[in-house]
């Protein structure tokens, strides 16, 4: 019996492990944007260039710090050589250490240093630039995929009403037909005429489906889950329409990151070219040196001990004349001996002048002038184009504005026509002809501003972008 509690904590836990993943189906415009800035494959890589750039910045940070460098050597001497540490000539096998550690600093360099770290600090915020202006370009992407849906599902919407319209209209044409008021040709003109409505329905419709395939391709998802947008209410709004496109301009250069990076690398420009110019001066260093070693060769005195007799000389009587014999015995040094008594330290400055190189810092130096001068009119080619992309925005949103204001002028007339028409036809005043030359033009100016519609709104909302408002509906 105690048993059941413990049971039931595991199927509970297990059935939270196995239960389906919740899966957003509804997207709004903000929802499709977040996404893709995480999940882009572009940015993501966008990203790995920035990371890649910070990395660079915190090097050029660590050049300033000194360097440290350890050697560690060991072989063996054959024949006839000197050993270093005894200076001494030996024909024996001697196994010999050295070990050695090396620190410098550079003291001056020509400034290369401080024009290295701040090129790296202009290329890591060139790099940001970059970032936020492919996500810039991403979301234009994806609202004008989102917008085509808007006006995809509201054409659907308008050729399923006049689809309804004609069906109508035809069957009132048959009762009429039936009853002998309208002549059999009136009901074929009507159902050519429905026919052509559900061919325009289903190519609707068919753009529709393949206007949510390009966002759920720009998304990166699956076309097989389920997928729809919320329709936010769009504001038909002529605010920006009263002001000076070079307003807009002048704003948007305080604000376009692709303005900012074009500006950074011209930065990056000028400080490469001081960069170079720092390699034709002189550099110091301040160098220090720490040195030991070991030789099996190395030895030292251990004591005095008899080696015998030895004749010197004989008496008068010839008698040899013997004094006692003694050496020096020589012992190995040990190793930590050797190691502590062949510490050195070394301190120094060194200096470098550079006299002639093969013009290799010349050519640098005017490799880095055309890199100047090539970001420099990047800089204006970027701006020309922000500038032309602003005038042509502001132009097709005025005319997106007064075409639409148009179209629903045009619609109003053509509808309260048709209805004119309709009721005639009822009576049979006029012909099938006419009647479908009517409804004709009433769904053409239908198109005509739903399509003005949603293109003003799209024109209007990109004024916004360039400005950094970003892009609601």
């Amino acid at each position: 019996m105690q048993t059941k509690p413990a049971l039931i904590i595991i199927l509970f836990f297990f059935a939270l492990l196995v239960r389906p993943a919740f899966t957003q189906t509804t997207w709004s415009l903000q929802d499709c944007i977040e996404y893709a800035m995480k999940h882009n494959i572009e940015i993501k890589l966008q990203h790995l260039n920035e990371q890649d750039a910070e990395y660079s910045l915190q090097q050029s940070y660590a050049n300033f710090l000194p360097d440290l460098n350890a050697n560690f050597r060991q072989g063996y001497s054959f024949g006839r050589s000197v050993d270093p540490f005894t200076n001494e000539f030996s024909t024996e096998r001697i196994m010999r250490q050295n070990a050695n550690a090396a620190s410098s600093v550079v003291l001056f360099s020509g400034f290369q240093n401080v024009n290295y770290l701040r090129y790296h600090l202009l290329r890591n915020t060139a790099m940001r630039y970059d970032t936020e202006k492919l996500q810039n370009d991403i979301v234009l992407t994806i609202a004008a995929a989102y917008m085509q849906i808007l006006y995809s599902e509201d054409f659907v919407e308008t050729a399923i009403q006049q689809t309804e319209i004609i069906e109508q209209q035809l069957a009132r044409t048959r009762a009429l037909f039936e009853g002998g008021t309208l002549p059999r040709g009136s009901v074929l003109e009507i159902e050519a005429r429905l026919a052509e409505e559900e061919l325009n329905l289903i190519t609707a419709r068919n753009n529709l489906r393949m206007a949510y395939l390009e966002l759920i391709q720009i998304l990166d998802l699956d076309p097989a889950d389920a997928f729809s947008i919320e329709r936010p209410e769009a504001e038909m709004t002529d605010r920006l329409l009263l002001d000076d496109p070079e307003a807009v301009f002048e704003k948007a250069l305080l604000v376009q990151p692709a303005i900012k990076s074009a500006h950074s690398r011209i930065l990056m420009a000028e400080k490469q070219i001081s960069l170079d110019r720092g390699r034709m001066s002189p550099s110091l260093f301040l160098n220090a040196d720490l040195n030991t070693g070991y030789s099996e060769a190395s030895t030292r005195f251990s004591r005095v001990e008899s080696a015998g007799q030895v004749q010197i000389g004989y008496l008068a009587d010839q008698t040899p004349v013997f004094t006692q014999d003694f050496r020096n015995v020589f012992e190995q040094i040990p190793y930590r001996d050797q190691i502590r008594d062949n510490f050195s330290q070394y301190v120094g400055l060194s200096l470098r002048i550079p006299i002639f190189n093969r013009w290799e810092v010349r050519t640098r130096i005017q490799q880095s002038r055309v890199a100047l001068d090539r970001a420099q009119n990047q800089y204006e080619l970027t701006r020309n184009n922000l500038n032309k992309a602003i005038q042509q925005a502001h132009a097709d949103a005025l005319a997106a504005f007064q075409k639409y204001q148009a179209t629903v002028k045009s619609l109003d007339a053509f509808s309260e026509s048709f209805n004119y028409t309709r009721q005639r036809f009822d009576l049979g005043m006029v012909s099938s002809v006419e009647f479908n030359e009517s409804q004709t033009r009433v769904a053409r100016a239908e198109r005509e501003a739903l399509q003005a519609k949603y293109d003003f709104i799209f024109k209007m909302k990109i004024m916004e972008f360039y400005m950094g408002e970003g892009f609601n509906l």
